[in-house]
């Protein structure tokens, strides 16, 4: 089985970036059972708090896909949508304390 992190950074400029992330990392987890992670960090945190009718859906595709998420809190604060993010049913956890457990459990970070 192979472990894939997410690791999104691509903001509302590159929605359509993000949005193939998020949809591919759903996608692995539902229909090939692998083990998935998608944390968003920088202007993809900002992208979760103002969210589009095209990132909705593909948030709701993580959800029913039962994809592990996280978010970067500090950057949710920078941005102010700390409610907004929460409630997607992500969790807050620090970026570089992220990164290093994703590396350290073994796995392959890729970046949107």
């Amino acid at each position: 089985m192979a472990k894939v992190a997410f690791w999104i950074t691509a903001g509302p400029e590159l929605e359509a970036k993000a949005v193939s992330g998020i949809i591919l990392a759903s996608r692995l987890k539902k229909n090939r059972g692998q083990d998935v992670e998608v944390y968003f960090f920088g202007p993809g945190v900002e992208l979760v708090g103002k969210p589009s009718d095209n990132v909705k859906e593909a948030l709701a595709m993580l959800r029913d896909a039962n994809v592990h998420g996280g978010y970067c809190p500090f950057n949710a604060q920078q941005f102010g949508v700390e409610e907004a993010v929460s409630g997607e049913g992500l969790h807050g956890e620090a970026a570089g304390e992220a990164l290093i457990r994703l590396v350290e459990d073994g796995y392959q970070v890729v970046g949107y």
